[in-house]
């Protein structure tokens, strides 16, 4: 009886796992294709599959290719847009890791980790996965004693999310170009990082299109990590 219940503890184990590895296939398989002319069918493909089990394998393989292909980053925040609006655990959960790669990363000084990390989030920030909070939370840690790769972490979060921010926290962004402005005016870093070009930029916010961020058709749809509190960074939807 006993080498029985074992035999089938056996079976039971190597099937799981027979099931885990073609779990991970699939999702690998269809977030590797994704780009803007597929983005559909692989929303569909990986619907398909086990997401709420294979969460963190979506996330892991989204921030990886991400961090490889930043000019990615819109079609993998429009991705997990949609699937958010159905999963949000997986929408959170990305935002979550995302914060915690960006704050090893700083610890670090890891520039373009924390570049790579920040565009994510600013894109999930643009298509409202993440909190806008969040905007104003990486910006005020890394001016807090501003260097220049932390200004020019801070120049490329705000080119990709300064229109989101204009429109919705002006006064985020004011707070961000009063800084830039500053710190230029003071003259306080070896090199200047922030180009007359972003500080034109703040003006014509409104009128000009800096995001790169992705539409997609409405029917497919923490001293630091104590300073990023994860859970007022997701929307409750």
């Amino acid at each position: 009886m006993m080498a029985d219940a074992a035999s089938r503890g056996d079976a039971k184990e190597v099937q799981q796992r027979e099931s885990w590895d073609q779990l991970k296939k699939r999702i690998n398989a269809s977030g590797n294709r994704a780009n803007i002319g597929n983005i559909k069918d692989i929303i569909v493909e990986l619907f398909g599959a086990n997401l709420v089990r294979g969460r963190g394998l979506l996330c892991r393989l989204l921030m990886r290719a991400q961090s490889q292909s930043t000019s990615f980053t819109a079609v993998y925040a429009a991705l997990v847009a949609v699937i958010n609006t159905k999963l949000p655990l997986i929408g959170e959960l990305m935002v979550t890791r995302l914060v915690l790669q960006f704050c090893r990363a700083f610890k670090r000084d890891d520039k373009g980790l924390c570049i790579s990390s920040v565009m994510f989030l600013a894109h999930l920030s643009n298509q409202r996965v993440a909190h806008e909070v969040l905007a104003f939370q990486i910006v005020s840690l890394l001016l807090e004693t501003p260097t220049d790769d932390s200004v020019e972490v801070v120049v490329a979060f705000t080119r990709e999310v300064g229109a989101f921010l204009g429109s919705i926290v002006p006064r985020v962004l004011n707070y961000v170009f009063d800084a830039f402005r500053s710190i230029l005016h003071e003259d306080r870093l070896t090199h200047i990082v922030i180009t007359r070009d972003l500080l034109v930029m703040h003006a014509t916010l409104s009128t000009e299109k800096i995001m790169r961020d992705l539409k997609i058709d409405g029917d497919l749809e923490r001293r630091y990590e104590s300073r990023l509190r994860y859970d007022s960074y997701k929307r409750v939807r």
